[in-house]
């Protein structure tokens, strides 16, 4: 069955913030064995130096790494491994914004209540 590559990257933007390129670049890499960034970035419309990024933010997402047949060439992680390292950055997002939340908390609680301490006097 073939995949809606908009749904799926409407999916991952809205759940995980994946920029669309780098669905449709790791899709590519899925289904095209092993293209250059060349023609990945000829396919995407992008310059190369564009691909260079595209192709540096997707592996340190851990979407994608190095390929082994040569320069300029990247592998695919497999999509369970992909997905998961996509949810643990995702989580650890969330649980660093739970702390920061947490901490406003409590300077906010250390502000207010002299001023409702006060007030019972």
């Amino acid at each position: 069955m073939p995949v809606d590559e908009r749904d799926l990257a409407d999916t991952l933007e809205r759940q995980f913030s994946l920029p669309r390129n780098e669905t449709r670049a790791y899709l590519l890499l899925l289904e095209a064995g092993d293209p250059t960034q060349d023609q990945i970035a000829e396919t995407l419309g992008i310059n190369i130096n564009e691909a260079k990024e595209l192709f540096g933010r997707m592996k340190s997402r851990g979407l994608i790494i190095d390929s082994p047949t040569g320069a300029s060439r990247y592998a695919p992680l497999h999509p369970r491994m992909s997905m998961t390292n996509l949810f643990k950055v995702f989580e650890q997002d969330l649980v660093q914004s739970l702390r920061d939340r947490r901490a406003t908390v409590d300077r906010v609680v250390n502000l207010l209540t002299p001023i409702f301490e006060e007030r019972k006097r």
